[in-house]
């Protein structure tokens, strides 16, 4: 067993901070019940009243739609 653990810079999933704060905003809008075509919808239009870019809102929501189907991961 060595005497240190030495320190590897970057994080555990080896994604870029971008992609995991992506991920955890899309969980995050599932968990406030933005599941349903009409809910979806509504979230956009509340972004865009926060000026969002659109760009910017449709990675969200393709985000959204992969994060759904991983749901199991990161319900536990």
């Amino acid at each position: 067993m060595p005497d240190h653990i030495s320190f590897q810079p970057g994080n555990p999933d080896s994604k870029p901070v971008k992609q995991q704060l992506l991920e955890a905003e899309a969980r995050s809008w599932i968990r406030r019940g933005y599941r349903t075509p009409e809910r979806v919808e509504q979230l956009k239009t509340l972004l865009r009243d926060k000026k969002r870019p659109e760009t910017n809102i449709n990675t969200l929501v393709e985000e959204m739609r992969r994060q759904w189907l991983r749901r199991a991961e990161w319900l536990r």
